[in-house]
């Protein structure tokens, strides 16, 4: 179950894990004939394989290594992993594969690799040797990951920008125009992927919907690639790997599954109305997940140090107090009838004034949630009458 637990944490945070870290024996100073090359590897299958990953390669074949750096990996043996990646205290670190291993890992995954070489002379390549080998260090491995802000992209960009003699990201004044990180994160989620962005933007909070510099953007591997690639940082780009992977099958869209959902629900609570019978059973499963995943909203919002998760609006319609409009658990009130129903009504208003953007799924959730909580309400009515 924690295997689980940690496994959909990996696919809504974008974490990757590699092999074990190699302890190497480095020289002080890189060569004249060495090179630092940036490594984009190609999307995989899976959700959080979808945006690609960051790699940097120092190699100097007249001192006899050819190594690859990777940034964003943890460690399975950590102790009281799951609580510290629930509370967003796991500590991410940097690790080194030879050149030829890394290659194979990724041969074997049908995954691509495209390698650009960048224009740094040598003492801004020794800069990165030193920035990097003192980065693999016991004292300074350790850091915490922020899928946003600090993972193997933005990582990899900003040592390479610290050895520079001259910045490579151009400062921007203005980008209230500019995408948001959602926006910029939807692309990876295609019709393959479409209830993993929905349960991302169910747990993602509004700081996820604002515009964001042109830099910022580097945070995915492909945007990093295709900046740099138009700079003269770039000296040569190279396909190491083709991709060769066979892609899923289209998903069914949660849109349609949802507005189904709803049409049902309407048509459970006109019979209920006319035929005076009861769809509790319905509203249990209903209300029980809505109220579970409004707890799990609660926990990464007020609990939680993971920066995307804070202020989210989605409590607005998954929210723990469905849980006590649950029949059987209790005699639902309808004062708590009447907080959700304006709760919802809050939510349908957000859809206009977009403080935070909400998946088009939400659209149908939102009305079956109506519909169930004016049946439940009506059973209540129905009940008072014949106590009266």
């Amino acid at each position: 179950m924690k295997k689980i637990i940690l496994l959909f944490a990996i696919v809504l945070f974008g974490t990757t894990s590699h092999a074990k870290i190699v302890n190497l024996s480095l020289p002080q100073n890189l060569s004249k004939h060495s090179s630092i090359s940036l490594l984009t590897c190609g999307s995989g299958n899976e959700y959080y394989l979808s945006f690609g990953h960051t790699a940097v390669r120092i190699c100097d074949t007249a001192q006899g290594f050819d190594l690859v750096y990777n940034f964003g990996v943890f460690d399975f043996d950590t102790p009281n992993l799951y609580l510290k990646f629930a509370l967003g205290n796991l500590d991410y670190m940097i690790d080194v594969l030879s050149y030829k291993r890394f290659i194979r890992s990724y041969e074997n995954e049908g995954r691509s690799i495209v390698e650009q070489k960048l224009n740094m002379n040598y003492e801004e390549r020794n800069k990165l040797f030193y920035l990097i080998k003192e980065l693999d260090t016991d004292e300074n491995r350790y850091y915490k990951y922020d899928f946003f802000r600090n993972n193997c992209a933005t990582r990899a960009r900003d040592a390479i920008n610290t050895c520079l003699d001259s910045s490579f990201i151009a400062p921007e004044t203005d980008y209230s125009e500019n995408m948001t990180y959602r926006e910029l994160i939807y692309p990876y989620s295609n019709d393959k992927l479409l209830w993993w962005r929905l349960g991302c933007d169910i747990l993602l909070g509004m700081r996820c919907d604002k515009p964001i510099p042109t830099a910022e953007y580097m945070f995915l591997p492909f945007e990093f690639q295709n900046q740099i690639d138009s700079s003269s940082l770039v000296t040569a780009t190279t396909e190491l790997l083709p991709e060769n992977r066979t892609p899923n099958s289209d998903s069914v869209s949660p849109i349609i599954v949802f507005w189904a959902l709803f049409v049902l629900a309407v048509v459970f609570t006109f019979i209920e109305f006319r035929k005076k019978v009861s769809f509790r059973w319905f509203d249990v499963i209903l209300f029980l997940l809505a109220g579970i995943i409004g707890l799990v909203i609660v926990f990464l919002w007020f609990v939680s140090s993971h920066w995307c998760t804070k202020v989210n609006l989605t409590i607005l319609w998954l929210s723990p107090l469905f849980l006590l409009c649950i029949p059987y658990l209790g005699k639902a009130s309808k004062y708590i009838i009447y907080i959700m129903m304006a709760s919802l009504v809050l939510a349908l208003i957000n859809f206009v004034v977009r403080l935070q953007v909400y998946n088009a799924a939400a659209l149908p959730i939102i009305l079956t949630l109506v519909a169930r909580l004016t049946a439940c309400y009506g059973r209540i009515k129905r009940k008072t009458n014949q106590l009266g």
